[in-house]
């Protein structure tokens, strides 16, 4: 099947405003840069103590607009109750055929929310599905060369990081993102802080790199350096 667009990098999150939370301002910096970019989110969001699947959509809409993204979709898997089904390793693995990513960022496979946890089963398990031959998908097989994980800021879990990005241009476009979910973050008194601690998350990053800002990422694999000066 001819696809639309092809992207450079898919971000894989559970719910609406992870993707932003864990690494909004590696996308701000990649669309910067010019880089085709996507984000999935597995479920609407609902149902959370605030907002409604209409305004959860319309929020994620916002937000996408604000990073400049090239598209963005939303599964039916279920706030709260996210397994790692065939079903939605199916589901994710047809995305993944769909836009033929270069990089797929999600979430680690450590963290207190369970369905984080199972999203990032899920989509290592979608990476090997989205290659199979002579299935029902409508869209061509397809291997994504590499998975990464975000270093979701408010887990409040330490674990080991591979490698930072510099997001001292962009961290106020993530914040702005960010905004986008008022029912959230605005709203939701319980969560106003997130935003003074994910600016404090990524100051102290920066630090380890001699910059302003930082996000972190972690990999499951080694890579390849075919010329070692390509790491300065």
């Amino acid at each position: 099947m001819r696809l639309k667009i092809k992207l450079d990098i898919l971000v894989i999150g559970a719910h609406p405003d992870d993707a932003e939370i864990g690494c909004g301002g590696t996308i701000a910096r990649h669309k910067q840069l010019g880089y085709k970019i996507g984000i999935l989110d597995c479920s609407n969001g609902e149902p959370t103590p605030h907002g409604s699947p209409e305004i959860r959509l319309e929020e994620a809409g916002h937000a996408a607009k604000i990073l400049d993204i090239d598209t963005r979709e939303t599964l039916d898997m279920k706030n709260r109750y996210i397994e790692n089904s065939i079903e939605n390793r199916i589901k994710v693995a047809d995305i993944i055929r769909k836009y033929q990513p270069k990089i797929i960022i999600t979430h680690p496979p450590e963290d207190w929310h369970a369905d984080h946890v199972a999203v990032n089963k899920i989509v290592s398990a979608a990476k090997f599905q989205a290659k199979l031959t002579k299935t029902d998908s409508p869209y061509d097989e397809f291997y994504p060369p590499r998975i990464v994980y975000f270093d979701h800021a408010h887990a409040r879990i330490q674990r080991k990081i591979d490698f930072l990005v510099n997001i001292s241009d962009t961290i106020d476009v993530k914040i702005r993102a960010l905004n986008a979910y008022k029912s959230q973050f605005i709203d939701n008194r319980d969560n106003r802080a997130i935003f003074d601690f994910i600016k404090d998350k990524a100051s102290f990053l920066g630090q380890q790199a001699g910059i302003q800002f930082a996000e972190g990422f972690s990999m499951p694999e080694y890579f390849l350096v075919q010329d070692i000066t390509t790491i300065i």
